[in-house]
């Protein structure tokens, strides 16, 4: 009874923390097996890309061996912002296979309930995808935005029949505490005085921030690798410039969480008190 407790009063926080304050949440983290299966995956997609843009620095990542962490030392070699668009990035099909009978997708669904991984892409599977950031490179990270903001541009996105809201998870998968990750302000996706516009970027509508950066109060999160970041739809947040030493990656997608929010309008004004 008293472990019941304790995972229920778990969920409990993780709820009230993403939805109310401060609107994200660390509590659940991968486990040491489902991190090095994640690595792997996210490691044989970026392989096989750069096998088909280069076989030369294929090869020397293989002979060496030369993990993501210090793609860095390669990119130079390639025409990194051409290769990587993020449908290329998007894991293939079988990784939703074993994602779904894994236990961080079944914590997930202990604390939110039913829910679908989006599809923005309109691939046809659910998108997980990563992001690769080298150090010093300001060009790796966009700019700061709410995720709400992506779909607020793009209607067409596909999305379930059922009512549905979104939660945002994102997993540093090698990164470097202190000195790159995410940054987010803390209780922004209750802020009502931010103005924003899109633009299209990749053949997309893209958000772009018009609020001065001098009235946002971002802090970097101390999330280590595997530990997930969840955070609500409308928090304000953004990749950090990478100030380590070695290429940071990170996972993320959006779950398309089964019917309303179950934190009220009401709850969220209590906690702003």
């Amino acid at each position: 009874m008293a472990d019941e407790a304790a995972v229920e009063s778990v969920h409990g926080r993780i709820i009230k923390q993403v939805y109310a304050s401060p609107g994200y949440n660390l509590d659940i983290s991968l486990e040491s097996d489902e991190l090095d299966t994640v690595r792997d995956r996210i490691y044989d997609q970026w392989l096989y890309r750069l096998q088909i843009k280069s076989s030369q620095i294929a090869n020397e990542i293989t002979s060496v061996p030369i993990g993501m962490e210090k793609y860095h030392l390669l990119s130079d070699q390639i025409q990194h912002d051409k290769i990587w668009k993020k449908i290329t990035r998007v894991l293939p099909p079988g990784f939703y296979k074993w994602f779904k009978d894994s236990r961080i997708n079944q914590n997930l669904t202990d604390v939110f309930g039913d829910y679908q991984v989006s599809d923005e892409e309109n691939l046809g599977w659910p998108n997980f995808y990563w992001r690769l950031t080298r150090p010093k490179a300001s060009s790796d990270v966009g700019p700061i935005h709410r995720d709400s903001w992506f779909w607020q541009l793009n209607p067409n996105f596909p999305k379930p029949s059922h009512s549905f809201h979104r939660v945002k998870v994102w997993i540093p998968i090698y990164v470097e505490v202190g000195k790159n990750g995410l940054l987010v302000e803390d209780d922004s996706h209750l802020r009502e005085d931010i103005d924003w516009n899109g633009e299209e970027r990749d053949g997309i509508l893209k958000p772009v921030l018009m609020t001065s950066s001098k009235n946002i109060n971002l802090r970097l999160l101390k999330a280590n690798c595997g530990n997930l970041v969840i955070f609500n739809d409308d928090l304000l947040h953004g990749g950090a410039k990478n100030m380590g030493n070695l290429s940071r990656v990170s996972l993320e997608f959006t779950m398309l969480v089964k019917g309303e929010p179950k934190i009220t309008s009401k709850d969220l004004a209590l906690d702003r008190k």
